[in-house]
Parts: C-alpha cells; sequence; structure tokens
C-alpha cells in the first residue's frame, strides 16, 4: 500500500525549486517592431505603454509561448480596443499582444519560515548557488528580520533583480551632401527660338512719341514694317484705331529660353549664362529636409549662338552646353507655262504669316530660292497673273 509522505510546511517551497526552473521563469522573448502608421492605429493605453519602453510588442508565435504567462497582454479591436483572453486574441484579424520588457516589482509574500531553511537559503545567496552569469535570479528571497520570522509572523520578502546595463551606442547621424542637376536644355543640344513649352516669347513696353509711327515701331522690334506686328499685342488698337503719341505699347522682343533642374540640402540655386547674351540670378527655394528634392527653373533672355549655363548650390556644380538657332524656311520659286517652258523675269509677292508682304522677280530661267524665319504658312502669288491663270504645281 502507497502512502504520501507528509508535507512540511516549515520549507517554504519557494526555496526548494531547481536552479533549472528559475533559469525558466524568464523566457527570452523576441520583440516586433512597429511602423508608426500601426502605432498611430493603437489606442492611448497601448500607445504609453509602448512609448514608456515597459512593454513591447510580439508576433503571433511568440503570443502562442506566452499563453499561459499572466504578465502577457491581448488586445483586439472590433468596433474598439479592448483587452482579451488569448482565445479570443487568435481569432481576432485586428489585434496586438505585449509583453513586459522588464522584470516584475518586488512580490508581497506570508508564511512561515523557520531557522534552519533560514540559514540554508543566506548559505545558498553567498555561494551564488542562485545565480546565473552573475546575475541574481528572479524569484530569490533575502531575509530580513529573522527573528520575527521564527515566530512565525507574516513577513516581507524583498525579491531584487540585477540585470546589467547595456549602452547603447547612438547611431551617427546620417550626412546628406548638397546635389544640383540640369535637366534643360540638355547637353549639346539645339535649341529653335521657336513657340514652344521650351521657348517663349520675350516682351517689353514701349510708350510711344510724337515722332514715332507704329510701322517705324515694328521696323526697329521686329525687322518688319508692319503696324499688325504690334497691334497683335494690344487689344483696342488697330490700323483703324491706330495709337496715338503717349501710347504704352507691348512689343515683342525677342525669345526667353527656359533653364530648369533640382536640386537637394541647399536653400539658394545660382544660374550663370554665357553666350551671345549673359545673366546671373540667385533662386530662392522653400525649406525641406536635407534628403528632399526642390525643384526649379528660370526664363533666361537669349540670341542665336553658343550657350555655356553653370548651376551651384552650396557647393554643388553642374554645367550645360547648348546651341540656339534661329528657325529658316526656304522656298524654291519656279514659274513654268503649258508647254514647260520657263517665264522669266515675272514678278513675284510672298504673303508670310504675320501679314508683312515680299515681292521680288524671276530670274531669265523663271526661278527664285528665298528663305526666312518668318516663311511658315507662307503664300506665293504673281501679281502680274490673275489668279485663274496659274495654279500650284507637283514638286
Amino acid at each position: 500500500m502507497l502512502t504520501k509522505d507528509p508535507v512540511n510546511l516549515n520549507y517554504p517551497p519557494l526555496i526548494e525549486q531547481p536552479h533549472d526552473e528559475l533559469e525558466n521563469s524568464q523566457p527570452v522573448v523576441t520583440f516586433s517592431h512597429l511602423s508608426r502608421a500601426q502605432f498611430c492605429q493603437l489606442p492611448k493605453v497601448l500607445q504609453s505603454k509602448l512609448q514608456s519602453n515597459l512593454f513591447g510588442v510580439v508576433d503571433k508565435y511568440q503570443a502562442a509561448c506566452l499563453r499561459d504567462d499572466t504578465r502577457s497582454q491581448y488586445w483586439v479591436k472590433n468596433k474598439e480596443w479592448q483587452k482579451v483572453s488569448y482565445s479570443a486574441y487568435k481569432l481576432a484579424s485586428t489585434r496586438v499582444a505585449i509583453y513586459p520588457k522588464q522584470t516584475q516589482a518586488p512580490t508581497k509574500y506570508s508564511g512561515a519560515i523557520n531557522n534552519d531553511s533560514i540559514a540554508s537559503s543566506q548559505a545558498a545567496l553567498q555561494s551564488n548557488n542562485f545565480t546565473n552569469k552573475g546575475v541574481i535570479a528572479p524569484n530569490t528571497p533575502a531575509f530580513i528580520n529573522s527573528q520575527a520570522a521564527a515566530q512565525n509572523t507574516p513577513q516581507y520578502i524583498n525579491q531584487q533583480s540585477y540585470k546589467a546595463k547595456t549602452t547603447k551606442k547612438p547611431r551617427p547621424a546620417q550626412q546628406y551632401t548638397p546635389a544640383i542637376r540640369i535637366y534643360k536644355p540638355e547637353l549639346n543640344s539645339t535649341m529653335l527660338l521657336k513657340a514652344s513649352h521650351t521657348v517663349r516669347q520675350n516682351f517689353t513696353t514701349h510708350v510711344l512719341s510724337a515722332a514715332e509711327t507704329v510701322e517705324q515701331l515694328a521696323q526697329q522690334y521686329t525687322g518688319y514694317k508692319n503696324a499688325n506686328l504690334i497691334y497683335d499685342y494690344n487689344l483696342g488698337y488697330s490700323e483703324r484705331k491706330p495709337a496715338k503719341a503717349g501710347t504704352s505699347l507691348t512689343v515683342p522682343n525677342g525669345w526667353k529660353l527656359n533653364i530648369e533642374g533640382s536640386c537637394s540640402n541647399s536653400r539658394s540655386v545660382v544660374i550663370q549664362w554665357q553666350g551671345p547674351t549673359n545673366g546671373q540670378i540667385t533662386l530662392q527655394l522653400e525649406k525641406k529636409r536635407p534628403d528632399e528634392v526642390s525643384f526649379w527653373q528660370h526664363y533666361a533672355e537669349v540670341k542665336p549662338g553658343i550657350y555655356n549655363v553653370t548651376v551651384t548650390a552650396n557647393g554643388a556644380t553642374d554645367t550645360t552646353t547648348f546651341t540656339v538657332e534661329q528657325p529658316t524656311l526656304a522656298y524654291e520659286i519656279e514659274l513654268l507655262d503649258e508647254a514647260g517652258e520657263p517665264q522669266a523675269n515675272m514678278g513675284y509677292k510672298i504673303r508670310l504669316r504675320n501679314g508683312h508682304i515680299i515681292t521680288g522677280q524671276l530670274d531669265q530661267n523663271g526661278y527664285a530660292n528665298v528663305s526666312g524665319p518668318d516663311f511658315e504658312n507662307a503664300k506665293v502669288s504673281f501679281f502680274e497673273l490673275d489668279s485663274e491663270d496659274w495654279s500650284v504645281g507637283k514638286v
């Protein structure tokens, strides 16, 4: 017949625990990283726990291993966040499990303790039987008042756990060097002085004097003595209603070319261009982080020729070289009769798109070659012939 030995209550079961169980009382936990977006979705109570660095987030596998640990906390979100058991946590889709990063606070114990147990405990503490790698294991009692313990009065057992502090070396701040780049014009490219998203017509303001006419003003700025080249940009005035002396007129005056690019880690950009026209300008940029990119652009007055552009920003430099050309169109005029014989010395008239009219005379072979920057969609006619007497043939 088997019998059970009587239990001696004078010996606290805590002191009789083997060394392996004490080591297993502190499981090795790996904490997960939480992004800022995930952190902001948590309730305030969880945010405060994580910000205080007393708790850390564990994944579902760690949560399963720690489901029997009373220090584990499981939170789920249905309509709002609430603390639940592990069984409800593992079924939820939106969930968070947290576990303390530090050891527990001192625990209150009561019970009868005899002098023999006190002596054995003190001897064990002196011999470091309950220590592991120089760290006192948690749940190791230290008795303060042995006389009161011998009288079987409830006592407080102070539990202290000392953990070696690991100092983390601060990460060096990442340095961002200034950077500058020119997008347009591209290196060794050719830019035509023709209205586009890169090239704009430049304008200036001119006050018409009493000694000037609009035709003279057009000849001065465009090279053509045509008042309509000025009136096209000034509503309310025309050849029928000409501008009077003292009128402020907007007149076309050359072209502007777009120079654009980007830079980082700089509050200003200095643009220098050299060629048929020279200039320099400093552009102020918005304040941004050193790793953010700022975009800039500037329209510079240009004329036909080769240009060099240098852009600097806080020590960084980029350069580009390009060519500006005036577009020209050429027309070959040849007048033949029905038999294919050339009509020599016949007068012709070319009406340009801007309204300007160019006149000339064919040579002895009935041929003429004309070209110019404004010859696009020009119309040719022969003022000595009626419009029904000639037609455009196949080239």
